[in-house]
Parts: C-alpha cells; sequence; structure tokens
C-alpha cells in the first residue's frame, strides 16, 4: 500500500535500534517521527558509552498494531523480553523475519506503478551470523507461500508480499520470482514491463538468473536483439560454483530444463534463439542440459505423450550434434547432482 493513499493518524514506524554496549539485546519500538531521531533522544537519555544505531525500519498503516504482533511474535518463539518490555534478546535474522510477516507495511507500490521498481529495494545485503543473509527465512517463508509446501496453502498474494519484502532485505532471487509472478500473471495480472523491471532490477544488482529470464522474455516477444544483449551478459556473469545469492542451484536447474525448450521451440517451431548461447549448450554445463532433456523425456513417456517425447528425442540428438557426438550412440547421463526444479513456465507451455 502506497503511504499518499491511506489516513496517517496511526502511521509511524517499527523499528530494531542496536547498541555494542549491550551484547545480544535489540530494541525493538514504534515512533510516528524518524526512527534516527529517536535512536539519537535514546542514546543521549541512557547515558551508554556508545550510541543506539537504526539496525532495521519499517513504515507501517498502523505502527502500533505492528509493533505488538512483532513482539508478541517473537514471544511466541521463545525470545525472552527483559525488564524494559521493548528489549529482546534475539538474534537481527529473526527480529527482521517477524517484521517482513506483520501485515499493514507500506511500500512504494504507486511509484512503481510509475517504473519505480527499484525505489523500493534496499541497497545493502549484509550477511547474518551463521553465513545466512537476514532475508533468508523471509524468502523461504515466501517459497512455502508459493509452492504450497507442507501444511502451507498456496497463496501467490502472501508470497508476492513475502518476496517483495526478501528484495528489500537485499535478496536477489527474490527479484527473479517476483519478475516471475508478473510474467506469469500468478495471483496479479501478467505484466511483461513489469516483470522486465524486476529482472532489470536484480540483474544490475548481481542476479545471474535475472540476465536468463529477461532473455527468455525478450524472446518471447520476439525483441532478438535484447534477448542476445541479455544473453551475453548472462554468459559472461555465469558463476564457476551456485551460491545463494547470485545464482541458486535450484535457479541453475530451472535454466538447465528451459534450455531444453528453447531447443525444442527452435527445432519445432523454427523460433530461433541467439546462436551465442550454443556455446552454453555445447560447453561444460552440456551433461547437466542432457540429463534434464533426459528428465522431460522420461516424463513425456511415462504419460504415453509420444508427440512430446519424439520432441525430446531430438533436443537430445541436438544437444549430442553440438559436441559432436553421433545421435543415439550415448547413454542417458548420470545425475550431475543438481535439485531439480520446479516446473515452470516453459514446462507449462508445453505440458
Amino acid at each position: 500500500m502506497s503511504a499518499n493513499k491511506i489516513k496517517t493518524d496511526k502511521l509511524g514506524y517499527v523499528y530494531v535500534l542496536a547498541n555494542s554496549a549491550m551484547p545480544g539485546l535489540v530494541k525493538i519500538g514504534k515512533t510516528t517521527r524518524n526512527p534516527s531521531e529517536r535512536a539519537t533522544e535514546l542514546s543521549r537519555a541512557t547515558g551508554l558509552p556508545t550510541p543506539f544505531i537504526v539496525v532495521y525500519e519499517q513504515l507501517f498503516i498502523d505502527c502500533s498494531s505492528a509493533e505488538t504482533f512483532v513482539h508478541s511474535f517473537l514471544f511466541q518463539k521463545g525470545f525472552k523480553l527483559s525488564k524494559n518490555r521493548e528489549f529482546f534478546n534475539a538474534p537481527v535474522n529473526d527480529v527482521i523475519r517477524a517484521i517482513a510477516l506483520t501485515h499493514g507495511a507500506i511500500d512504494s507500490d504507486s511509484q512503481e506503478n510509475e517504473g519505480g521498481a527499484e525505489n523500493d529495494l534496499l541497497q545493502e545485503d549484509e550477511e547474518a551470523e551463521g553465513g545466512t543473509y537476514i532475508w533468508t527465512s523471509v524468502f523461504e517463508e515466501a517459497e512455502n507461500y508459493y509452492y504450497g509446501i507442507g501444511d502451507y496453502l498456496q497463496d501467490y498474494d502472501e508470497a508476492l508480499r513475502l518476496y517483495r519484502q526478501a528484495a528489500k532485505l537485499g535478496s536477489l532471487p527474490a527479484y527473479g520470482k517476483i519478475g516471475e509472478i508478473h510474467k506469469r500473471g500468478e495471483g496479479v495480472p501478467a505484466d511483461q514491463k513489469k516483470a522486465i523491471k524486476y529482472y532489470k532490477v536484480g540483474a544490475a544488482k548481481g542476479s545471474v538468473y535475472c540476465y536468463w529470464a529477461m532473455g527468455v522474455l525478450f524472446l518471447d516477444e520476439g525483441n532478438q536483439e535484447n534477448a542476445e544483449k541479455c544473453f551475453s551478459n548472462f554468459l559472461k556473469s555465469y558463476p564457476s560454483f551456485t551460491d545463494e545469492k547470485h545464482l541458486t542451484s535450484l535457479q541453475q536447474s530451472s535454466i538447465f530444463m528451459e534450455a531444453g525448450f528453447l531447443i525444442n521451440r527452435k527445432l519445432k517451431y523454427g523460433l530461433k534463439y541467439p546462436t551465442i548461447l550454443d556455446t552454453f549448450f555445447s560447453g561444460e554445463r552440456t551433461e547437466s542440459i542432457l540429463h534434464h532433456a533426459n528428465l522431460n523425456l522420461k516424463d513425456y513417456r511415462t504419460t504415453n505423450d509420444l508427440n512430446r517425447e519424439n520432441d525430446f528425442k531430438k533436443v537430445i540428438d541436438y544437444l549430442h550434434s553440438l559436441q559432436g557426438i553421433a545421435t543415439g550412440t550415448t547413454p542417458e547421463p548420470d545425475n550431475p547432482d543438481t535439485p531439480q526444479p520446479k516446473r515452470g513456465f516453459f514446462a507449462r507451455l508445453f505440458s
């Protein structure tokens, strides 16, 4: 919700303050003023040798209700309050997750609709304790709602809200997910331009997957020039190893799976992709791409879909030809130990 569309009588921030003189404790409060002013005020009042700093802040429609929810959430999670009820011995990561799960946060939807998708996303990306990121738990919560994992009901609206919170905290994978949601119209009207905006922001911040996703979207629109630029940047920035930031293992698996569908479109419908991609398809990732093509082949064989089974036999032959291998002579490659992706846009398109 945008700040210029709501009443301001309860408008305010929930903030998180920390002080190096109070290790292990954070102060979680509310204010209708700037949280930095509150931090300065508190620093002067306490007489501590070091000042309070604002670790995180979020604007809410009703800051009192939001603060109550955050306090209750952390209390239920077993984080004890100190004698002052606004101080918690909770890791910052857990506190930020609690704030991200709180409804009534004000984002910049209105700016986004005017073309400023970048404006509601933070520039920083800080690692928390244990080598995980402060956005990790929020992103995982969004994934649970998006896919309906376990006891979670599938809820695209809630997933999008949490992905956006994760993006604000610096999650690069969240940009790809937000772009996909807008591209596919999951819980929101399909909007290719909005998808491109989020992919652009993610790519600019270092998301390798967003370059790939943009390239595919431009191909769908028939814009070969922009597609080639995106795929060129994708190849230049492709890492030696996956991580949980620039290119996750699940994103890599999705790319390997989609590669087969791009080849199928070319062979069956004459929908060409930039030739630079053949260097990727025939390089050190070929065995992984072949593995995922074989997974599709098995799926279609299991469902007795002869047409699509034949399609992917041709895809596999094409990948073999790029390697200079005679068709039909190579057994199915062993699993290259990459996780299988959720079936995405291309799988839906051809299934």
